[in-house]
C-alpha cells in the first residue's frame, strides 16, 4: 500500500483498523466452498494423523502381548448316550462290565449251553476338552486336555450309576519352527491313523482296527502339502500268556527297558490320503513262575519284534472308503484292544512272538443332506504257538451297519446293528465259536 504524504496523524492512527475491515471484506467475498474445503482438508489430515497413532499403538500392544506370552482358551465336548442291547450265542457275557458298553470281542463267551440277552444305558462317553494356544518368541505352544467318563464304573446301577473321570489326551505340542513341531504327552500312538476311523456308533469299531492311546514324544516334519514325517518314542508294556498258556493265564507286564518306536509317513494323491508306518517294540518280563513240570522257573527275557500299518481314506464326493491293514509279530495290544497278546512265557522261560494280522474295509454313504449310513467290515487272525491252550482266540470277526440322521450339525441320533464272532483254537463242549448280535442306539450333542 502507498501512503500519502499529505495524510495527517489521525489518519494513520486509523489505519490498522481499516486493513483489518478491509482483510475480513476479502475474506468475507471469498466462495462458501472454498472456505469449506480448507476446513474439511485440515479435519482429514487430522483424522488421517489420530488413525496412524492408533493404528501403532495396536501394534505396539500386540507385540508386546506376543512378547509376553499372551493365550487363547477354548473348550467344547459332547454330550452321548447309548443304549445297547445284546445278545450272546454261547452262554452268559464273560467278564460283565467291558463289553457292555463297546465292542471288545475276546469277552464273547464260546462253548456255553444257552445264549444270554442284556440291555444296557449309559453315558459314559460324553466328553470335554480344554484347550490352549500361546504365541512365544520361539514359536506357538498349545496344550490340550480331554477327559470323559468311561470303563471307570464306581457307581451301582441301582442308585447312582456314577462313573470317574479318566484322562484321554493331556498333552502339549511346540511349533518351534515353521515345517517343525515337537509332542510331548499322551495321545492316540503315533502307529494308529485315528483318521481312519470308521464312522460308527460304537465306541472303539471293527475288531482289526489299532487302538492305542499312550505317553509319548513325537517330533513331526512338515515335508509339502499334504506330506509329513512322524518320529515318535512311546510308553511301553508287555502282554504275554502266562504258565498254563492260557488267555485267563494272561499278565501285563512293565519290565520294559526300551521305548516303542514308531515312524510313519502321510501323504496324498489326489482324493486318497493315507499314512504308512512301523513299529519296533521291546517285549520283555521277568518273574517267577512254575513250568509245565511244576517247577518254580526264574523268568526273565526280552525280546524285539515288529508291526508295520497301511491306512487310508479315499473321498467319492460325499462318499468315502476307509481301509486299514496291519501285520506283525508284536501287535498284541495294539491290535483290537488285545484280543491276543504279544507273546507266550514258553516253559524254559523264553518268550516266544505271536504273528498276527488285522484290518476293515469300511464304506460312508450319504443319502441326503442329513442321512448317512456306513458298512464296516473286519477280521483278524493270530498264528499261536502249539504250547498255548485251546481256548485261546484265533480269529475274530466283525460287521457294523447303521443309519445316523443329524438335523443339525452338532446333533446326531442313529441306530447300528453290529455282529461279531469269536473262534478259539479246538472245540469246547463241541463248539469252537460264539456269536455276538447287538443293536445300538445313540443320541449325541456336539459342544
Amino acid at each position: 500500500m502507498i501512503i500519502n504524504k499529505k495524510m495527517t496523524l489521525a489518519d494513520l492512527a486509523v489505519l490498522p483498523l481499516r486493513s483489518s475491515l478491509f482483510a475480513g471484506l476479502v475474506i468475507a467475498t471469498l466462495p462458501l466452498s472454498l472456505t469449506a474445503e480448507a476446513l474439511q482438508a485440515e479435519t482429514l489430515e487430522q483424522r488421517v494423523a489420530r488413525l496412524e497413532q492408533a493404528l501403532a499403538e495396536k501394534e505396539r500392544s500386540t507385540n508386546a502381548m506376543q512378547t509376553k506370552g499372551a493365550t487363547e482358551y477354548s473348550f467344547g465336548g459332547y454330550i452321548k448316550l447309548d443304549v445297547i442291547a445284546s445278545q450272546y450265542s454261547d452262554g452268559e457275557r464273560a467278564l460283565a462290565g467291558v463289553g457292555d458298553d463297546f465292542l471288545v470281542a475276546s469277552v464273547i463267551p464260546v462253548g456255553g449251553k444257552s445264549g444270554d440277552s442284556n440291555l444296557d444305558m449309559q453315558a459314559k462317553h460324553s466328553r470335554i476338552w480344554f484347550k490352549t494356544t500361546t504365541a512365544t518368541e520361539l514359536g506357538a505352544v498349545g496344550t490340550y486336555i480331554e477327559m470323559d467318563f468311561g470303563v471307570n464304573q464306581i457307581g451301582d446301577e441301582r442308585i447312582s450309576n456314577s462313573s470317574a473321570s479318566r484322562v484321554r489326551h493331556a498333552y502339549l505340542n511346540w511349533e518351534y519352527s515353521k515345517n517343525n513341531s515337537l509332542l510331548a504327552g499322551q495321545t492316540w500312538s503315533t502307529f494308529f491313523n485315528v483318521g481312519s476311523l470308521p464312522d460308527t456308533l460304537d465306541f472303539v469299531g471293527p475288531v482289526g482296527t489299532l487302538f492305542e492311546r499312550q505317553a509319548q514324544i513325537r517330533w513331526t516334519h512338515i515335508l509339502g502339502p499334504s506330506r509329513s514325517l512322524m518320529f515318535a518314542l512311546e510308553n511301553p508294556s508287555s502282554g504275554l500268556y502266562g504258565e498254563d498258556g492260557s488267555a485267563a493265564g494272561a499278565s501285563a507286564y512293565d519290565n520294559n527297558a526300551l521305548p516303542d518306536m514308531v515312524l510313519r509317513y502321510n501323504g496324498k494323491s489326489g482324493d486318497f490320503s493315507y499314512s504308512f508306518a512301523g513299529m519296533v517294540r521291546e517285549v520283555a518280563y521277568k518273574q517267577n513262575f512254575s513250568n509245565s513240570q511244576a517247577q518254580v522257573v526264574a523268568g526273565d527275557d526280552s525280546v524285539y519284534g515288529y508291526g508295520v500299518s497301511f491306512a487310508g481314506v479315499w473321498q467319492l464326493g460325499e462318499d468315502d472308503i476307509r481301509v486299514q491293514l496291519n501285520a506283525g509279530n508284536a501287535l498284541g495290544r495294539y491290535l483290537g484292544l488285545q484280543t491276543y497278546r504279544d507273546g507266550v512265557i514258553e516253559d524254559n522261560g523264553d518268550i516266544e512272538l505271536i504273528d498276527s494280522v488285522g484290518g476293515y474295509a469300511a464304506y460312508r454313504h450319504i443319502w441326503a443332506p442329513k442321512w448317512r449310513s456306513s458298512l464296516v467290515l473286519s477280521a483278524s487272525s493270530a498264528d499261536n504257538p502249539n504250547s498255548l491252550a485251546d481256548t485261546v482266540a484265533a480269529s475274530y470277526q466283525s460287521m457294523h451297519v447303521n443309519l445316523v440322521y443329524a438335523p443339525v450339525a452338532a446333533l446326531t441320533f442313529g441306530i447300528e446293528y453290529i455282529h461279531a464272532t469269536k473262534e478259539i483254537e479246538k472245540p469246547v463242549n463241541g463248539d469252537d465259536r460264539g456269536d455276538l448280535d447287538r443293536l445300538q442306539f445313540s443320541a449325541k450333542y456336539i459342544f
